[in-house]
């Protein structure tokens, strides 16, 4: 569900991508160095982000997410993503125009990082899958670069781009997985890497197995909000459904009550003793109580005789012998 709202999807300006909303959000972290991180200079995590809860303690604007908290950029929306089966938020997907970032925290050792262990094995899943991978070299260390299979609306097979990155933090590690343009275009990345860096992670000090998924925390009003979106697209479907329910009753309404003879060519109100070779021929019979003028019926076209009852007419007398009586068949 979209926190914010809708944009239109585009390329966004270099303005757009590095301007952030929100009192503080754009305070940078105590005297650091020179020159932008994985571009101009070595990118250090502690000092450029993203940061643990213990090295940014302060909300400073930022959306709390629970295990995250992520900065507000200009045009971006947010969505959680929930869990099949549970509906738990493990997740939050942000978007920027037509490129997708989803972000995910997860527990870690704390003598060594996730992601060197990480990158083989999701290249691998991507390569049996039908995909493909590469690892490069990102403003945040190493990447994977993919080539994620799908379907086009055809029905042929397509491949979009992918990017993965990761990064490991104090007993936690963020993945990040870069979907559209972005995933291909530096400088659209920059959007993504702007937020990322701002964004803070809350491991907590309980105990977790390592690749645990952080569990998020809706906002406040987020669960409301979502009630609020079921309800009205069960409401949308409901009226839907009955628009449809009235269509068909309509239209099996018009087959009831109308008439059969219609349907089959023949004309309401036609006499039926009229003859069979004058409604092939697309003629108007006469009504019933009325004799066709004559004058006015096509060359070779007899005039056509009123029906009527007639009295049935007495037999003959004849001299003919008639046949004998058998008592037993009267």
């Amino acid at each position: 569900m979209a926190l914010f709202g809708r944009r239109k999807k585009k390329d966004l300006f270099e303005e757009d991508l590095l301007s952030l909303d929100g009192e503080g959000t754009d305070a940078p972290r105590p005297e650091p160095a020179e020159g932008e991180p994985g571009v101009d200079r070595d990118w250090v995590r502690a000092e450029d982000g993203p940061y643990d809860h213990g090295e940014w303690p302060e909300l400073d604007g930022r959306l709390d997410l629970g295990a995250l908290r992520v900065p507000i950029a200009r045009g971006m929306q947010i969505r959680l993503d929930l869990e099949q089966g549970t509906g738990r938020p493990i997740g939050v997907t942000l978007t920027f125009g037509a490129s997708h970032a989803q972000l995910q925290a997860f527990a870690a050792p704390r003598s060594f990082g996730l992601w060197d262990e990480l990158r083989p094995e999701i290249a691998r899943g991507l390569v049996d899958t039908g995909g493909a991978a590469e690892v490069v070299q990102g403003a945040m260390g190493k990447e994977l670069k993919a080539r994620m299979p799908g379907r086009a609306p055809d029905g042929r097979v397509s491949f979009q781009p992918a990017r993965f990155i990761g990064v490991d933090g104090p007993r936690w590690f963020l993945r990040v997985v870069v979907n559209g343009p972005a995933a291909g275009d530096e400088k659209q990345l920059r959007a993504i890497l702007s937020v990322l860096r701002r964004t803070v992670v809350v491991r907590g000090d309980e105990p977790r197995p390592p690749r645990e998924v952080l569990t998020l925390t809706p906002p406040k009003g987020f669960e409301e909000a979502m009630a609020k979106e079921a309800q009205a697209r069960q409401a949308r479907l409901q009226r839907e459904r009955e628009a449809e329910v009235a269509r068909v009753a309509a239209k099996t309404q018009v087959l009831r009550t109308g008439d059969a003879t219609g349907v089959a060519g023949v004309g309401v109100g036609q006499g039926a003793g009229q003859g069979a070779a004058q409604v092939a021929q697309g003629g108007q019979a006469a009504p019933a109580d009325q004799t066709a003028d004559p004058a006015s019926a096509p060359q070779g076209q007899q005039e056509q005789s009123p029906v009527r009852d007639l009295p049935t007419p007495e037999p003959e007398l004849t001299d003919a012998p008639k046949a004998p009586t058998n008592p037993d068949f009267q």
